[in-house]
């Protein structure tokens, strides 16, 4: 099963980094419509932001340019990095495999909801069925490996990791709601992107605005977004992408995994006025009322720093990169 979760996520790495660099060169009408589901839309994952534009033809008066989704490459790149970390540690260092997938999980969960949005049994094809098919499949696939063969609370022999219950640190945290709250407004921005697109959405959105003025209804319906972000995550896996990422898990004061209604109570108490920093005063708000906490998984804290430093710099690359782009496509 390591070989094969190795290779699979090998595929994934490279598929998604062609999707996102070589196939933007390709005009989409050349290709067949099986091509088109292949290429496009049977990918474990697309997360559209940050786009940088690459001119692909320049003449005296005018030039042609592409758009690359600079966020899903990084992403890609750090699923591709997490695999051949994986099979050079000998199939014991999984934190990035597991945030990938954790990703994977995520995007298929909006694809089933993008796909009941735009759901017309009129138009219903048979490339409509297998993009259900595949992104049940996804689904099943991203869970079974985050809770079974990627848990990070089991390793060699399936024997289980004696944690000393340390609390995580305050830049663990902090790391965490970065990387969450990143997360979160990437989503919330490419629904309201594309809700012109779609009828439902549309009316969703103008009835916030009807409700809640523009600018609250918008903050409404982000809240509506990290709502149901840390109730799924927190409630099926106990964790989050970032808390995946920084090797770290939520329990109860015994060790154990909180209940659904714990999970629900430290969901709601995250809305409560600058609660996400309390942490910075020595108190963690939502852990405290819920009765639960974040702890670390047991790690080498050498290999986890190295880690951190990794990611932090690759995303102030991505930074640069984008800014500069977008310096220079303004300038021109």
């Amino acid at each position: 099963m390591k070989k094969t979760i190795f290779l699979l996520s090998l595929f994934f790495a490279l598929w998604g980094i062609s999707l996102s660099v070589f196939f933007v060169f390709f005009d989409i009408k050349d290709l067949t419509e099986f091509l088109n589901f292949i290429v496009f839309h049977s990918n474990p994952y697309y997360y559209s932001g940050m786009d940088i534009f690459v001119v692909t033809e320049r003449t005296s008066n005018s030039s042609r340019s592409t758009n690359i989704a600079l966020i899903n490459l990084f992403y890609y790149l750090s699923f591709l990095a997490g695999a051949l970390i994986y099979y050079f540690s000998k199939y014991k260092e999984t934190k990035l495999l597991v945030f990938n997938y954790s990703l994977v999980f995520l995007g298929s969960v909006i694809k089933i909801f993008s796909f009941i949005s735009y759901f017309n049994i009129d138009k219903l094809g048979i490339y409509d069925g297998f993009y259900i098919v595949i992104t049940l499949l996804y689904i099943f696939i991203s869970y079974h490996f985050l809770t079974k063969n990627l848990n990070s609370n089991t390793i060699e022999n399936n024997q289980l990791i004696e944690n000393n219950l340390e609390n995580a640190s305050n830049y663990k945290r902090f790391l965490n709601l970065f990387i969450d709250s990143f997360i979160i407004t990437v989503i919330a921005f490419g629904f309201i992107t594309y809700s012109e697109k779609n009828q439902l959405l549309t009316a969703f959105f103008s009835y916030l605005k009807t409700t809640f003025g523009d600018k609250f209804g918008i903050v409404v319906f982000f809240s509506l977004i990290k709502f149901l972000y840390y109730l799924m995550f927190e409630s099926i896996f106990k964790n989050t992408p970032a808390k995946f990422l920084t090797a770290c898990y939520v329990t109860d004061e015994d060790g154990n995994s909180p209940d659904f209604s714990m999970i629900l109570k430290r969901t709601l108490l995250r809305f409560i006025p600058l609660e996400s920093l309390s942490f910075l005063m020595g108190k963690n708000l939502h852990d405290d009322y819920s009765d639960t906490y974040v702890i670390n998984n047991k790690r080498d804290p050498k290999t986890e720093k190295r880690y951190l430093q990794i990611l932090s710099i690759s995303f102030i690359i991505m930074l640069v990169v984008y800014f500069y782009n977008l310096s220079t496509t303004n300038h021109f």
